[in-house]
């Protein structure tokens, strides 16, 4: 009975530690400049998707919002919005959401050059249930930065960033400086 109970503990400890051994990996890949690795901790034509629609919806909202507070001028707005986001949005998020844009990136290359681990950048991260790991990220330089959340699954037998949740369109934008 033991036996049994020491097994379990350490699945137990194993699947809890896991995802935590998955951002250490990731971390790792961008330290040292492995796309490959960064292929398989992060399913990026999902991550494109999931990006695509939030940021395109994102997009429409705002330029509804155009239309209730200009009719005339927001209607033109949310119809230019409602032709051309599609197209932009998409060209724009499968270019910047590859591996080597990633690996690329100034933040990446700067961080890697120093050597500095990207843990500083992660505010929290934990279960979102039994197969999903969510992990709040933040620039650790701008307190005032708004909070990007990537959303780790389980499939299989590994952890995988599925998707990045992008914080409300308004903290999209710099605030003033006063």
């Amino acid at each position: 009975m033991r036996r049994l109970i020491l097994v379990l503990a350490i699945l137990l400890a194993a699947y809890i530690g896991y995802p935590y051994l998955t951002l250490y990996w990731l971390d790792q890949a961008l330290l040292t400049d492995d796309d490959q690795a960064l292929s398989r901790l992060v399913d990026f034509p999902q991550v494109r998707e999931t990006l695509k629609a939030e940021v395109k919806l994102a997009v429409l909202d705002r330029a509804q919002e155009a239309v209730e507070k200009r009719p005339i001028l927001g209607t033109f707005g949310a119809a230019l919005a409602s032709l051309l986001a599609p197209a932009l949005v998409d060209s724009a998020v499968d270019t910047m959401v590859t591996p080597e844009a990633i690996l690329n990136s100034e933040t990446v290359v700067k961080h890697r050059r120093e050597g500095k681990s990207f843990f500083d950048f992660v505010t929290y991260a934990f279960f979102a249930g039994p197969t999903e790991f969510t992990v709040d990220l933040k620039d650790p330089q701008k307190p005032d930065s708004p909070t990007l959340t990537a959303v780790m699954e389980l499939t299989g037998l590994r952890w995988r960033i599925v998707a990045l949740k992008l914080p409300p369109v308004e903290n999209w934008y710099a605030k003033p400086a006063d």
